[in-house]
């Protein structure tokens, strides 16, 4: 029963921190994508060093200690901006952009890349 609380409290968490963070992620994740070249955003390990790290500490920061509601935020976190640089983030010319509309689709983005971190075993 406690587990089936947690996860419905977490799950709200999740909206809440996608409605509240959404707006800085978009100018932190410009900022970050600015510092790196295509070929560090491609490859996971590099992409999840130079953008997924220091954006997660500045969630963090930001939603004063809400992050710690999510269980598993931070493998969470890094599942959703992975899908988020898959849907978002164009990065095949010389320089990494964000795809057209991105400000209006990054909700729906993150909160689908939550959802598949969810379900990912």
């Amino acid at each position: 029963m406690f587990g089936k609380l947690k996860e419905a409290a977490g799950n709200g968490a999740v909206q809440k921190l996608i409605d509240m963070a959404a707006p800085g992620l978009k100018d932190q994740l410009i900022e970050n994508l600015n510092k790196v070249n295509p070929d560090a955003v491609k490859h996971d390990e590099s992409y999840e060093e130079k953008v997924i790290n220091p954006l997660n500490l500045t969630v963090s920061a930001s939603s004063s200690g809400a992050t710690k509601l999510i269980p598993g935020f931070d493998s969470k976190f890094k599942v959703a901006m992975l899908h988020l640089r898959d849907e978002l983030i164009d990065a095949t010319g010389d320089s990494v952009k964000l795809v057209e509309g991105f400000d209006k689709k990054l909700p729906d983005v993150l909160k689908s890349g939550f959802e598949k971190a969810k379900a990912a075993p």
